[in-house]
This record gives structure tokens, C-alpha cells and sequence, in this order.
């Protein structure tokens, strides 16, 4: 979808406007027009949308005209998109996707050379350096996001248990809520790819170092590191602690917030991006009520093992006519409180410092995303995971060994093999 928009203001109001923002560049008066591309759902584009519009009244020699989508089909559009030297001025990009696009760190517009109007103080160094390669500032991070454990208190109040803070308690919940509430109910659900980004988290607290060693091009770990992630999932299931395949698969193809177990309870949690909590407890039927745990450790663990990275992220096409104009644009969406305002919470909690600050003082930061950026500024998370750990092949490498086991068409030793030389392998032909 696209669209383009007819201003509604007059001049005398736009004047108002300008005195609020820091990066006005009232030498470029030229009459532009700009794309923009992003992808969500209908709060976002909404939110977008009506940020577009404070922009255009803001810079009146500026037309953005959006091009917006769901998730499903953005990729592939944009590839060919930057093949066809079509891309638009600005894109949302994942993070993962500068290793597709941008492997020389040469593929999108170099944002260091926007440092006037972009403000690049709002952002902590290690926001700014996931989105550079080789030097070159390639993207900057709407925000960040990182998965976090998410419980059912009233069935966890139901089954008198304490909401699980460590592995073990994690592991020990299963037998527990089954003796106390019946078969139906679990700790915690999740999708294999759910599961895969948990075991992650627990070899890293154990090594200490990213899965992906990404200038070797192979796991940065272990075969017996793989053997406790084939080992994890059969005790996980065993236990009763998270649904196995078959279980999971016995309610349909639907979204995990829209599946039944989940609505009322059954499913009492989630390891989850804490960008996205809020529409999995919207789903939830009166009453159920969800909270943030604490997230458990291994003795001596210097690093909790997240895969903290952005959310999404902003990039710039480096062959854009208008790259000043482009950069005001970005500016104004992630660091003006104008456009602030306008986009609010429809992407998470934002990256940018003045952002963050604009939206707690009018009242927005609240409930489990402010618990959620309180646990996060709490742990320790030092280890950046490779973005290639992301990339589609390597990702349905793991998802294909842990679904033929979780459906028993392989044993755990076999699962176990195949995650340290099937990954291996795919590392070793996707990475370049």
C-alpha cells in the first residue's frame, strides 16, 4: 500500500512547529519528494502515518509519500527493491538484513556523514554500533529489544507455585502444575524458534561468548553445548514444563496469542520480545493477569545470554537524491517529541534517550514495558550475537533438527550430531 499526502496547514502554524526542533535546516528549501517504506500492523501505520503528516507541516518543501506492508513479503519486495535501484529514500530494516544488503558495510547510505541533522548524542555506544559495519554507520535502531520471561500470576496463584527464577525451577514447575491443575496446563509455552533463542541464552551465560563466530563462519561453541540444547527441549517436554510438538500442534496454525491455551491460561507463560508483550496480554481473557520474572542465571554467569539487538531499524538508501532531507525526516521520527508523540509505543520502547524521556514524562511508559526496561538495565548483557545467527537459513537449520525431534523422527543423540554439523555446515556456506 502507498500513499501520499495533502497538506492541511497554514503557513502560520507550521512556524510554531519549527520553533520546537533542534535540526531545522532552513537552507534546504528546494521542493522534494521522498519514499518511505516500513512494514506492521494497523497501529503502526497509523502512528507512521500521522507523524508523516506532522513532518510535511514542519518541512512544507518536503512531500513523503509511505509505503507500508505486513511483515509477510517486505523482505523479498525490498530485495528487489535494491536490485532494481527502485528502494525508496528511507526503509525499516531488520537488523539481521545489513549482512544481506550491506556485507562491505557500503550497501546503505553512510549515516556519519548526516551528523548535522541527525542527533546521534540520544544513543548509547552500543545502539549505534549494531547498526556498523566496517566503519560505516549503516542504520540506527528504533529500539531495542530483547526476549524475557513472562508468567500467568493468577495461574501460577492457582497451582500455589512461586513463578519460576532460575533453570531448575523452570524445568521442576511441570510435574507441580500438572499434579496441582491438570494435564492441559503448562509453565511456559513456545514455538520452536521460542525455544531455540531460550537454549541460546543458556550456552551463552555458560561461554560467555556469541553462538555464531561469524570470522570463522561456525558455532562458537561446543558439540556438548548442542548435546544440552537437544537435552533442554526433551527435559522441557518430558516434564511437562512446555508443550511438545504434537500438543502444540492439536489446536491449529493459529498465532501464539490467539491460541485457546493462552487466552485462558493454560499456557501460564511465555519467553517473549518485550516489544511485543502487550498484544499477547490483550488477548487474555478477564482476569488473567501476567507479570515479568525475574530471569535466571547459572552459577557465575558474567552475561545473561540475551539476544539484545534492535527491534528495527532505520536505514537510509545510499542512493538517494536527498540525503539531507531524508536524514531530517529519520531525525524527526526517532528524536523530535513532535514526531515522538505521533509514533508513540507502535514499534516499543524507543532507543533514542529524549525519545524514551518524551514518552515516560507524558505518562506512557508504564506496566510491563517499564518493568521489562528495568530488568533489562539490570542484567548483564556484554556478549553482541552475530546478526548471521538471524539469517533465514541458519535459523530453520535449528528449527528443522529440533521439530523432527520434537515429533520423534530423530533421537535426542541424533538431534544432538546434527546441531553441531548441520549448523556448522550452513554457517560455513551463507556467511561471506
Amino acid at each position: 500500500m502507498s500513499t501520499s499526502f495533502t497538506r492541511r496547514t497554514a503557513l502560520a502554524g507550521m512556524g510554531a512547529l519549527a520553533a520546537c526542533s533542534p535540526r531545522t535546516a532552513p537552507g534546504l528549501q528546494r521542493q522534494v519528494t521522498l519514499r518511505m517504506s516500513w512494514w506492521g500492523g494497523a497501529s503502526a501505520h497509523k502512528a507512521t502515518l500521522e507523524a508523516l503528516h506532522l513532518f510535511m507541516q514542519r518541512y512544507p518543501h518536503i512531500e513523503v509519500r509511505g509505503e507500508y506492508t505486513g511483515f509477510l513479503g517486505h523482505l523479498e519486495r525490498l530485495t528487489t527493491q535494491i536490485a532494481g535501484h527502485t528502494a525508496p529514500d528511507l526503509m525499516q530494516i531488520n537488523w539481521y538484513w545489513q549482512v544481506l544488503f550491506s556485507r562491505d558495510g557500503r550497501g546503505f547510505y553512510d549515516l556519519n556523514r548526516l551528523s548535522k541533522e541527525i542527533d546521534f548524542s540520544q544513543y548509547d555506544a552500543r545502539t549505534l554500533g549494531m547498526g556498523e559495519r566496517n566503519g560505516h554507520r549503516n542504520a540506527l535502531s528504533v529500539g531495542n529489544a530483547a526476549r524475557l520471561f513472562y508468567f500467568n500470576r493468577t495461574t501460577y496463584d492457582k497451582a500455589r507455585l512461586a513463578l519460576p527464577d532460575s533453570w531448575d525451577s523452570l524445568l521442576a514447575a511441570g510435574p507441580k502444575m500438572r499434579e496441582a491443575l491438570g494435564d492441559a496446563y503448562y509453565p511456559i509455552d513456545g514455538t520452536f524458534q521460542d525455544f531455540i533463542a531460550m537454549a541460546r541464552s543458556r550456552i551463552v551465560q555458560k561461554t560467555g561468548r556469541p553462538l555464531v563466530d561469524d570470522v570463522h563462519k561456525r558455532l562458537n561453541c561446543t558439540r556438548e553445548d548442542m548435546a544440552e540444547m537437544a537435552r533442554l527441549y526433551a527435559g522441557l517436554t518430558r516434564n511437562h514444563s512446555l508443550p511438545a510438538a504434537r500438543v502444540r500442534a492439536a489446536f491449529g496454525n493459529v498465532a501464539q496469542q490467539e491460541m485457546r491455551p493462552w487466552i485462558n491460561g493454560q499456557f501460564a507463560g511465555c519467553y517473549l520480545w518485550n516489544s511485543s508483550i502487550d498484544k499477547f496480554t490483550d488477548t487474555l481473557r478477564p482476569g488473567e493477569h501476567v507479570e515479568l520474572a525475574s530471569y535466571p542465571l547459572i552459577p557465575g554467569a558474567t552475561d545473561a545470554g540475551l539476544l539484545y539487538r534492535p527491534a528495527m531499524m532505520f536505514a537510509i538508501n545510499r542512493q538517494t537524491a536527498h540525503p539531507q532531507e531524508t536524514a531530517l525526516l529519520l531525525n524527526f521520527l526517532m528524536n523530535d517529541p513532535v514526531g515522538v508523540r505521533a509514533m508513540g509505543l507502535s514499534r516499543g520502547v524507543p532507543s533514542s534517550a529524549i525519545a524514551r524521556r518524551t514518552l515516560t514524562d507524558d505518562g506512557m511508559m508504564t506496566g510491563l514495558k517499564l518493568d521489562s526496561e528495568a530488568e533489562l538495565a539490570r542484567l548483564p548483557i556484554t556478549v553482541l550475537e552475530s546478526p548471521w545467527f538471524e539469517h533465514p537459513r541458519v535459523r530453520d537449520g535449528f528449527q528443522d533438527i529440533l521439530e523432527m525431534q520434537g515429533y520423534g523422527v530423530i533421537d535426542e543423540e541424533t538431534a544432538s550430531a546434527r546441531l553441531y554439523d548441520d549448523i556448522n555446515a550452513i554457517l560455513a556456506r551463507v556467511i561471506r
